[in-house]
């Protein structure tokens, strides 16, 4: 199977690598990241060639492209160190043109182009993490309106975004999950930051709705529908996540390759020493199966050929060998690394945290564990 880049392809990819090699970002990315704000600047720059239309259907002004060209960019920002985990929501515009209504839609594409954080999902709780059994958010119809009830928390982009997804359970069934479109100014909502480890370019928070009062209209897709609707986007979501470790990796691979070239320690480049050589040869055996792995996910997807557990699988792999790649970058480094502003401290804080963010380690192994059995189920 070729994963070579179509000549559209390149260019997209080039254009990427153009714009990240054109500006000296990392100095925006490290005041970004020690503030815990959002890049604007940075996310708007890429917008303006494109990245937010690669998905996004041509009748809704977009390029119409499929995920191996989504790749290809994620691969380039990323091996530029790029802090890709903030452009989940630039890609998931699927959701909001299959499930939304027409007002919901043209609320959430009016952001297109803008680079602005407009949108994500609120399913987390405190008694409601990987499992939903005991989701404790509530919504109730009185008088022709619905009240929403309840805390989310742990909420990726929870501080700033103007809406928000939001899954609830019907107080008089509790059985039935339905998600609201939620205005975010409306009375009865309050929101608290947290503090994260890593990804601290997104912000999040702690979200309560008391008696938050909603609309029919607001309803997103059909009541009783929400687990459904979330369990179908979870594989983009993880895909994502896989991306964005893979371009943080290749980008530390890169800069610990040319540092142990530079770096002379008796004589030598550090490079010439054969442990220093071993920690190069796993890291580049992970990348590479970290690139093959996503570009076949990738094409499979595009040919309608995806398996159930391949993002799952992708997402484990990826947090696991990026973990790896990151650390040997820093042991490689070593005092350069872990002291003064080094970006490897930032990857390594942001990886951390990625085998958790959008599903953790152990329901990726459970997920892609028994998609890998059932083909051999009699």
């Amino acid at each position: 199977m070729d994963f070579s880049l179509t000549e559209d392809q390149q260019l997209i990819a080039d254009g990427f690598a153009e714009l990240m090699n054109d500006d000296s970002w990392e100095p925006y990315f490290r005041e970004c990241d020690d503030k815990h704000e959002y890049p604007q600047r940075w996310v708007k720059s890429i917008c303006d060639l494109g990245f937010d239309r690669i998905l996004l259907p041509e009748e809704y002004d977009g390029l119409g492209l499929d995920w191996s060209t989504l790749a290809a960019a994620y691969e380039a920002l990323g091996r530029a160190g790029a802090p890709t985990y903030i452009l989940y929501q630039l890609s998931g515009w699927d959701t909001f043109i299959r499930e939304g209504s027409d007002e919901q839609r043209d609320a959430i594409l009016s952001s297109v182009g803008t680079g602005n954080q407009i949108v994500n999902f609120a399913m987390t709780e405190p008694s409601a993490g990987s499992s939903w059994n005991d989701m404790r958010t509530t919504y109730t119809r009185k008088d022709g309106k619905i009240y929403l009830q309840g805390q989310k928390t742990f909420q990726t982009s929870g501080m700033h975004v103007p809406y928000m997804v939001v899954m609830a359970r019907n107080s008089e069934d509790m059985s039935v999950y339905t998600e609201f479109f939620v205005d975010m100014s409306s009375k009865g909502i309050k929101r608290e930051p947290l503090n994260k480890l890593g990804l601290r370019m997104d912000s999040c928070a702690v979200i309560y709705f008391d008696n938050v009062e909603l609309e029919e209209k607001d309803i997103f897709g059909t009541e009783g529908n929400a687990f459904m609707r979330g369990v179908q986007d979870f594989d983009q979501e993880r895909f994502l996540v896989a991306l964005s470790n893979y371009g943080t990796a290749y980008c530390a691979y890169e800069d610990t390759a040319k540092h142990a070239n530079e770096r002379v320690q008796g004589t030598k480049p550090i490079a010439a020493y054969q442990l220093i050589q071993e920690k190069f040869c796993n890291m580049k055996i992970a990348l590479t199966n970290m690139r093959n792995m996503l570009f076949e996910i990738a094409y499979k997807h595009d040919h309608g050929t995806m398996g159930r557990g391949d993002c799952s699988m992708a997402k484990y792999y990826c947090s696991q060998a990026s973990s790896m790649i990151v650390d040997n970058a820093v042991q490689i480094f070593s005092g350069v690394a872990v002291t003064g502003e080094h970006r490897l401290q930032r990857f390594y804080r942001d990886i951390r945290v990625d085998h958790i963010s959008g599903g953790t380690d152990e329901m990726m192994i459970l997920t892609a564990g028994k998609q890998a059995l059932r083909e051999y189920r009699k």
